[in-house]
């Protein structure tokens, strides 16, 4: 047994290694000996172990790790995870199979983002969303080539949020790869859960004829389409900063009387019109730390009183710390999405009853969105060539950290995913 220093020693089979190398390989060992699921690792001198668990995990996969340089070694010797995952992008570092399991590595090896790195990240995220700004944050990562949309959102609606799943429990990779059409599916797909989504929206609002509905951040339209199917609404409103969205979803709407609805580019506040009821599917997260109360007051100035109103909204498990401390946040709101930012459910229900809203009713979709999210990841390497020839490399990379990450955090329950039925008081 050769010593390294006064506290901590390597196994015989690391002293013939460079020194990084066997420090390493003795962090990692330490770090995720209680990580369940199977981790290989071959570092910069060629050698491979296995620092973790052998315990099977849902994918049916175990995650490689190839640290090209001895750099690379020095990050997570330095707990630097977010130049960690930048060497990823730019090839220093290659990561295969199991991405779900990042989250995991996270915790069990405290992989954050220093001080310094923090404070910057706080200072530019700090402010609430400008009009300007919500269009360029928007933009950056809803009007991507729509070649590389089509591979991985559901074929139906092309909705960028969480489904609801007959057994959202049951990550079957083979079902969630197979396409359906929405409704009429016999198969638990992601297509049906988009529609099962917004005919819960449309319920919920009930509309008497001829009422009016304003879809805040509409994306594609789905909710649009589907409130217009199913009940008598005169007029349906969409917005949003997507300019892919707005040309593919009038295609989608293009079947209805053009006299029933709108789908408009550019931002709700915008619109001074009084609407009788009101829905919104995700796009809070796009507000800024400081926009969850402006938000709020604006919706409740474009709805009636007794209108009602659906709240969906990614959120925070409650932490001490930061939301920008995790290296994940801070990796997407570099690199995939910028400006978004959660709000515990707490600090929701909050800013809803202070400024207009009662609450009827709530439905936690967590572990929806992590069926939904898996789907799209699978989706997305189904067809990984399409996605590098019109994105790239690089952007490509950042994606797959996105979507198997953020899976792994709903089942890890670090986020969370509500939705809050309320009326306008």
């Amino acid at each position: 047994m050769t010593s390294v220093d006064s506290t901590r020693h390597v196994s015989d089979t690391t002293t013939a290694r460079p020194k990084r190398a066997a420090l390493l390989q003795d962090f990692l060992e330490r770090a995720l000996r209680d990580l369940p699921w199977r981790v290989v690792v071959t570092d910069w001198t060629g050698h491979t172990y296995t620092p973790s668990g052998n315990t099977p995990h849902w994918s049916g996969q175990e995650l490689r790790v190839r640290i090209k340089t001895e750099e690379g070694g020095r990050d997570l010797l330095r707990l630097d995870g977010m130049r960690f995952l930048e060497r990823f992008l730019e090839g220093d570092v290659h990561l295969d199979g199991n991405l779900y399991i990042l989250t995991d590595i996270r915790k069990y090896g405290s992989l954050r983002l220093k001080p310094w790195h923090l404070i910057g990240r706080l200072l530019k995220h700090v402010a609430f969303q400008s009009t300007n700004r919500a269009s360029v944050n928007v933009k950056s990562h809803y009007d991507i080539p729509q070649e590389a949309l089509n591979v991985y959102l559901d074929r139906t609606y092309m909705s960028y949020s969480c489904g609801m799943f007959e057994d959202p429990d049951r990550l079957d990779i083979e079902e969630l790869t197979r396409v359906g059409n929405g409704e009429e599916d016999d198969f638990d797909s992601l297509e049906k859960s988009m529609w099962r989504k917004f005919k819960d929206a449309a319920d919920y609002i009930a509309p008497s004829t001829g009422e009016t509905l304003l879809d805040v951040g509409c994306g594609y339209g789905g909710q649009l389409i589907v409130a217009l199917d199913n009940h008598p609404f005169g007029r349906v409103v969409g917005w949003t900063h997507s300019r892919n969205q707005v040309t593919e979803g009038s295609k989608m709407l293009a079947r209805f009387d053009p006299g029933r609805w709108e789908l408009n580019e550019g931002d709700y506040r915008n619109d001074d019109r009084v609407y009788d009821h009101v829905t919104s599917t995700g796009m809070i997260s796009h507000v800024g730390p400081r926009g969850l109360v402006p938000y709020v007051r604006h919706v409740r100035r474009r709805i009636k009183t007794g209108g009602r109103y659906l709240h969906h909204a990614l959120m925070t498990a409650y932490k001490k710390l930061p939301l920008d401390l995790n290296t994940g946040i801070a990796f997407n709101k570099k690199y995939v999405w910028p400006g978004f930012h959660w709000f515990t459910v707490g600090e929701h229900v909050r800013a809803l009853e202070k400024n207009g809203f009662q609450i009827e009713g709530a439905v936690n979709l967590t572990r929806h969105y992590a069926k939904t999210t898996t789907a799209w990841y699978e989706r997305m390497m189904a067809h990984r060539n399409t996605m590098i020839e019109t994105l790239g490399e690089p952007t490509f990379r950042a994606w797959q950290i996105f979507l198997a990450g953020v899976t792994g955090s709903y089942l890890a329950r670090d986020i969370h995913v509500y939705r809050l039925y309320c009326v306008a008081v």
